[in-house]
């Protein structure tokens, strides 16, 4: 691993000296017609907290172009949301495809680029260049000369988002989440519930991103049991996914009153999250669509402090955090307390 790690700092350290270029102080920062925003990561809790941009951008001047370079397999969120008015498709680890979208981007002369990446790669560096807009916003970035401004603020995202809408002279007058709503997905999981008559239930999503972030088969029988123990008459809903549909279903009759809707899309876990009275969650993206519902919250957060600083929940409501230091099956499901859901 550290062999890797090096390897990958010396990468990075010579793609920054071919590839950085510095840009020259614009002194038109404030006169935007066009707006680009770099979102490839494919997270969708990062598009969940800067969701509030894009409206208060509109709100700001409805004739602005706002643009969003979007991983393809993420795009479907993008493009669902009224005030973006273009989306530009990019292959995560294709260069080729990096290189193809800059020089398109490039054709549509952008006044700002809001790229708020922690650890730029070669091709992320290489995009930025060819885009060759008249200014860059970036995080941490004071020692790349392509960026005009650099935000160096520790901060949670969304208030990363909200200085660099700052810097532009565009005051935030709303950081309320702007979660995405599905009609046909609102339907299908209204029906889902009416069916099974679930109302005041627990979500609980099992699974991170990572796997030390995924809860395990011994344990997520020790969840549910401890739930069950301590809040007898509360209906669980195990949140899904294509890949972990049977697994779930399998646990679940193991039990009673513990249901798996056949979720096919991210859509119908917003839906469930909407109607739940408390989320139970180790993944940030769940965990951030519930804070922009103002649901009740468990997290499983790791204890490291950036982490948490960026990523934190920010829901208006009860929220309560377990963290873990490797990995999440340290924690225990008896850390749980029954006064945080009675």
């Amino acid at each position: 691993m550290k062999l890797k790690a090096t390897l990958q700092k010396l990468r990075l350290s010579l793609g920054k000296k071919l590839i950085d270029i510095e840009k020259s102080k614009d002194s038109s920062l404030r006169l935007l017609n066009k707006i680009l925003f770099l979102r490839q990561d494919g997270k969708i809790g990062d598009y969940i907290v800067s969701s509030f941009v894009f409206r208060e951008l509109k709100k700001y001047n409805p004739n602005l172009k706002i643009g969003v370079v979007c991983d393809k397999k993420q795009a479907y969120l993008f493009e669902q949301n009224p005030y973006i008015d273009q989306c530009y498709r990019v292959k995560r680890k294709d260069i080729l495809d990096y290189i193809q979208c800059g020089k398109n981007l490039c054709q549509e002369q952008y006044d700002v680029v809001i790229d708020p990446t922690v650890m730029l790669r070669n091709r992320d560096l290489l995009l930025l260049r060819l885009i060759n807009a008249k200014s860059y916003i970036g995080y941490k970035k004071s020692d790349y000369q392509i960026f005009n401004i650099s935000l160096e603020q520790e901060c949670h995202f969304s208030e990363l988002y909200q200085q660099a809408l700052e810097k532009l002279g565009i005051v935030v007058e709303n950081m309320q989440y702007d979660i995405p709503y599905h009609s046909t997905a609102n339907a299908e999981i209204c029906d889902f519930l009416d069916q099974k008559q679930l109302k005041d239930y627990i979500a609980i999503n099992f699974f991170g991103a990572s796997s030390s972030r995924k809860i395990n088969d011994e344990n997520m029988g020790k969840y549910i049991s401890h739930l069950q123990k301590i809040v007898p008459n509360r209906p669980l809903i195990l949140l899904s996914y294509p890949d972990v549909l049977e697994k779930l279903k399998a646990i679940s009759k193991q039990f009673d009153q513990v249901f798996v809707f056949d979720t096919k899309h991210i859509f119908h876990t917003i839906e469930l999250i909407r109607y739940a009275d408390w989320l139970i969650s180790p993944d940030t993206s769940t965990v951030h669509i519930a804070s922009g519902l103002n649901k009740k919250i468990i997290a499983l957060y790791g204890d490291g402090q950036e982490n948490w600083t960026h990523w934190k929940p920010m829901s208006k409501a009860e929220t309560h955090i377990l963290f873990y230091k490797e990995n999440i099956n340290e924690i225990s499901p008896e850390q749980i307390k029954p006064e945080w859901l009675n």
